[in-house]
């Protein structure tokens, strides 16, 4: 919604400014996606609202469900045809978590990832940020009753590529006149842009980090991940050190457990030294997610062999989860968005 265009046309037209308060609250708290559902405005207001100005950016290409139910896959078209995905996932009983995309694509083109396979096309506004949890919500509130309680920006594209457009939106949904979230319900992940994690430190100290790492070896990195070409291993480390130093947070570890690629005994010790070579073990939850299947060469371990790799990471003195896939059947789990 573009409440700067809304507030000059309420001015223009000599209409009482309340109103923009109105659909401010119609928006943000009752999540109206159309002006239709903002039924405390007069009915011709709202004809003429709907003629030059629209309510939410997005319209909903495609909606697939899990069939388990604990994943919502959402296929958003852009007013220039572009179709972006965005996730709801029941990580826990009643909680929900909106997985959000800041861009269109991903200019870091990790070999396992679908997004990556794409390239980037274009950053996405605050706006299209912002809309795709109101979007969610609505989505939620109607079907479930229920409300979405954190944001991960782990969808489509490497979030600090856009890191304004994703302060600004992180701002809006932090907002306590908006949507209220606390920050530390936010989680932004970085495929490790060094900039971006020392700009975060310093504008959004409570909300959580996670690094997508895959390697803890340049040579491997630079393959799964090509970023680190740009900002290998020793400058994230430096990066990591002195984030947790300036916000004493823990950091998320992202690790795709690959089979034959990252997941031997050799590549957990080697993950555990350089984790230590950044900051105490305290200061990091590891979360391995065995490779979903994205049409690339890649495959999961077998179960034992991650139970193995999690097994010697405890060992070594960190807390790890074993990431629970949901929405692989409507590929909509970790790697899988494509905007189709």
């Amino acid at each position: 919604m573009d409440f700067k265009k809304l507030s000059a046309f309420l001015e223009e037209n000599g209409l009482p400014a309340f109103r923009l308060k109105q659909v401010r609250d119609a928006v943000y708290k009752n999540f109206a996606v159309s002006w239709d559902e903002i039924t405390v405005l007069p009915a011709p207001l709202r004809e003429r609202l709907a003629a030059g100005l629209r309510v939410n950016s997005l319209d909903t290409a495609e909606t697939l469900v899990s069939k388990k139910g604990d994943a919502v896959k959402f296929a958003f078209r852009l007013k220039d045809g572009h179709v972006i995905e965005t996730v709801l996932l029941n990580l826990l009983p009643e909680k929900w978590s909106l997985c959000v995309s800041t861009q269109v694509g991903c200019p870091v083109r990790c070999p396992f990832c679908a997004t990556g396979r794409k390239g980037l096309k274009r950053n996405l506004s605050p706006d299209e940020i912002v809309d795709q949890f109101l979007a969610a919500a609505s989505y939620l509130k109607k079907t479930r009753g229920q409300k979405i309680s954190s944001v991960i920006f782990m969808g489509m594209g490497e979030p600090f590529y856009n890191y304004e457009a994703v302060g600004e939106a992180i701002r809006a949904m932090t907002d306590p006149d908006l949507l209220g979230l606390g920050q530390r319900h936010i989680s932004v992940s970085t495929s490790g842009h060094v900039p971006g994690i020392r700009k975060f430190a310093k504008d959004f100290p409570q909300c959580n980090l996670a690094i997508s790492l895959h390697a803890s070896e340049d040579k491997l990195r630079n393959e799964l991940v090509p970023l680190n070409v740009t900002y290998p291993l020793s400058q994230l480390a430096k990066a990591l050190t002195d984030y947790i130093f300036m916000t004493k947070r823990r950091v998320f570890v992202e690790y795709v457990l690959m089979d034959g690629v990252n997941n031997s005994r050799s590549q957990a010790a080697k993950l555990s030294s350089w984790l230590r070579s950044v900051a105490a073990p305290k200061y990091f939850t590891i979360n391995l997610i065995p490779y979903n299947r994205t049409g690339g060469p890649f495959k999961a371990p077998a179960k034992e062999r991650v139970k193995v790799f999690a097994g010697l990471m405890e060992e070594y003195g960190f807390e790890v989860t074993v990431r629970k896939s949901l929405g692989d059947d409507v590929a909509g789990a970790c790697g899988q968005l494509a905007g189709k």
